[in-house]
Formats: structure tokens, C-alpha cells, sequence
């Protein structure tokens, strides 16, 4: 017997239920995608770990590039890559480059986090946000407390993972 949709809404019997099977598959889902980022930062880790022995092989063998039988043909170069100094201020960056006369590629930026904060605190004080300039997007966030000791229990009670 199926449960009228106004009572799921209303009945807190079945709003507990329903948000219980939520949580759970929230909680889980969670808990899965934490293990496959966690897998993929080690894979990675290994292929870059992969890709560097194959660099120095074939550095020390005094060649750039290989054709191998199976058809694959690595081939190895050197990039040089160039960060800010640590310690060394955007100015100090900015000042030396304009001084070079490679200012040009100096770009005004707003990190992402900071134009949230900023706008949050802005609209708080002020409550006007132009939308010609700025656009907004209110995403809902569900927060899954007692995560850990859910999953420990469920692997506890049922080891394999079945549900």
C-alpha cells in the first residue's frame, strides 16, 4: 500500500524513514567517492613515479625518443617551469616584470573564494547585488554528520558491503 504524497510530507514517521534512506545513501556515496579520490591520488602518484623512471632510462641511455617494438614511442624533453620566489610579493613580481618591460602579462584576477566572501558580506550590509555584473546560484548543502561511525557499524554488521 503506497503512502499518499501529501502524508510523506506531513506523517514524520515516514519523513524520518525517508530521510534515514537518504542519509544512508548520502553517507555511503560519500564515503565511496573519498575512496576513489584517495585511489586516484595514489595511481597518479605511481604513473608520475612511472613516468620519471622512464625519463631517466632513457636520459642516462643519451636518447630523447624510442620506437619499441610493441608500437609505443616515449619520447622525453625538458620543460623548464618558473614560479614567484618564496617570500616574493605580487608588487615585487609586478615591479621587476614592468621593469623588463614584460608587463603585459600581468593580469587583475579575483580568486573564486574570495569574491564569495566578499559578496556574502557585501549583500549582508548592503542587500543590493547587481546582477548585470554579478550572477547568483542558491545551491542547497546537505552536511552528513555521524558519517564514520554509520559506515564502522555498517561494515561491522555486514563486512562484505551488502546491503
Amino acid at each position: 500500500m503506497s503512502i499518499p504524497i501529501e502524508e510523506q510530507f506531513t506523517n514524520s514517521a515516514t519523513i524520518e524513514a525517508t530521510a534515514a534512506k537518504l542519509a544512508e545513501a548520502i553517507a555511503i556515496e560519500d564515503d565511496q567517492l573519498g575512496r576513489l579520490d584517495t585511489e586516484l591520488k595514489r595511481r597518479k602518484a605511481n604513473q608520475d613515479q612511472r613516468k620519471e623512471q622512464l625519463a631517466d632510462l632513457m636520459i642516462s641511455a643519451g636518447v630523447d625518443s624510442l620506437k619499441l617494438a610493441n608500437g609505443l614511442t616515449p619520447s622525453v624533453s625538458l620543460r623548464r617551469k618558473f614560479f614567484k620566489a618564496t617570500g616574493v610579493t605580487d608588487e615585487q613580481l609586478h615591479a621587476w616584470l614592468r621593469t623588463e618591460r614584460l608587463g603585459s602579462i600581468i593580469k587583475e584576477i579575483v580568486h573564486f573564494g574570495t569574491l564569495q566572501s566578499t559578496m556574502k558580506t557585501h549583500e549582508e550590509a548592503h542587500g543590493n547585488i547587481p546582477t548585470e555584473i554579478i550572477s547568483t546560484r542558491d545551491e542547497r548543502s546537505v552536511r552528513m554528520n555521524g558519517k564514520s561511525k554509520f559506515l564502522a557499524h555498517r561494515a561491522t554488521a555486514d563486512p562484505a558491503g551488502n546491503s
